[in-house]
């Protein structure tokens, strides 16, 4: 076992960080991202700057993603016939 002990073990909690929502889009398209707050300014404006140079890499609709599995996107509400709905 190493100096940390066992990590299963460990009472391990997700950090809570603040997001800012950025748009890496053109004037015509907006193309939203998030990314956390928790950064330097100069960090934050390299990041952008990435993102923005990387922005085709990104599917922002399904038609960006030929060959995607329907069974995967595609949302299904299975109802019994003759139920009444109810909130």
């Amino acid at each position: 076992m190493s100096k940390l002990g066992n990590p299963l073990k460990r009472n391990l909690k997700p950090a809570k960080e603040e997001l800012e929502t950025i748009d890496v889009g053109t004037e015509e398209i907006k193309r939203e991202l998030k990314i956390g707050t928790m950064i330097t300014p100069k960090e934050r404006e390299d990041l952008i700057v990435l993102l923005r140079d990387y922005v085709d890499v990104f599917a922002w609709s399904y038609e960006d993603m030929p060959g995607l599995d329907t069974n995967i996107v595609v949302h299904r509400v299975p109802l019994v016939e003759g139920c009444k709905p109810f909130k």
